[in-house]
């Protein structure tokens, strides 16, 4: 049995891209390395009890700005852990040395300001273990040339796939895109356009229809075209509840937030405390979900049933 762990280890990151909220990069340094080890520890040993294995999924801030954060990968990697990192790559050679061996799934963001050589690196590091990666480019809108040519560049000389990430407001979905044109989405999308010297009115309707329908382009003119209100409105018909039900959030899944809050499903309908609380218990029994709506997609997953 299987128990994902999505831990957010702190709010600090060096780097401080334009289009990143302080909220993930403004916070103080992270606590000392012990600390992360003895919380680790306790955990591992708690899911161990229940017979359940973890998997393991590491976000900042960014995890490279924490020292020697590959002790922490260590642990958890001896211990029968799965382990997926989300990077932007840091900027030293020598971290991926000792990061590599405990990595078993790799999120790469290659942003604006990061050396194509360090990105070249790991993922022939990463090729050469035929391990997996997945790397993604974020696109400003008013950059777009140039972030689409970086991400470009990364699938002729690689072969592989890279994604265009879309901006939003406060990296925040409910808060909208950033203000790219119809086009730039339609681009991003992977629709081809070929810009013929003269374009006849017939073409030029040709595509129009063609990027009205990109899912990108569709979700930009909703949020434009509707409050709040209305798409809230929208996921709660869409998504039932299971009130009443036993769900195992906690225990097939756990979230920790930067400031250490641990939860065990994204709907808070089961709050743990703070896991820097020395009183800080982790849950052995499943959960009376109490929620009209189950949102979250993460949520959905967890396993919901009656009790006998």
């Amino acid at each position: 049995m299987q128990t994902e762990i999505i831990w957010n280890l702190h709010d600090h990151c060096k780097s401080q891209c334009t289009y990143c909220p302080t909220r993930f990069w403004g916070g103080e340094t992270p606590h000392h390395i012990s600390e992360y080890l003895e919380i680790t520890q306790k955990i591992i040993d708690h899911y161990t009890l229940l017979g359940r294995k973890i998997n393991w999924t590491f976000n900042g801030g960014e995890p490279l700005d924490m020292f020697d954060f590959p002790m922490l990968l260590k642990l958890c990697k001896e211990n029968d852990g799965t382990i997926s990192l989300n990077s932007n790559g840091g900027r030293m050679w020598l971290d991926w040395w000792a990061i590599e061996p405990h990595v078993d799934n790799l999120n790469l963001t290659y942003h604006y300001w990061q050396k194509p050589a360090l990105i070249k690196f790991i993922l022939d590091t990463f090729k050469n273990k035929d391990k997996h990666v997945n790397i993604n480019v974020p696109i400003r809108p008013d950059y777009f040339e140039e972030d689409m040519q970086r991400a470009l560049d990364v699938e002729t000389n690689h072969e592989i796939t890279v994604g265009k990430s879309v901006l939003y407001n406060e990296a925040d979905t409910a808060a909208g895109m950033f203000p790219y044109t119809s086009k730039q989405l339609a681009i991003m999308s992977g629709v081809e356009f070929i810009e013929p010297a003269i374009i006849t009115e017939v073409e030029k309707e040709e595509e129009i229809k063609k990027i009205e329908v990109i899912p990108l382009v569709i979700e930009q003119k909703h949020f434009e075209t509707t409050t709040f209100k209305e798409r809230f409105e929208e996921k709660l018909a869409a998504n039932l509840g299971y009130t009443g039900m036993l769900c195992n959030s906690g225990i097939e899944y756990l979230s920790i937030s930067h400031g250490g809050w641990a939860t065990g499903s994204n709907c808070n309908n089961r709050p743990l405390g703070n896991i820097w609380d020395v009183n800080f218990l982790l849950p052995n029994e499943s959960h009376t979900c109490t929620m009209m709506h189950c949102i979250s997609p993460r949520d959905q997953q967890i396993t919901k049933f009656k009790s006998t």
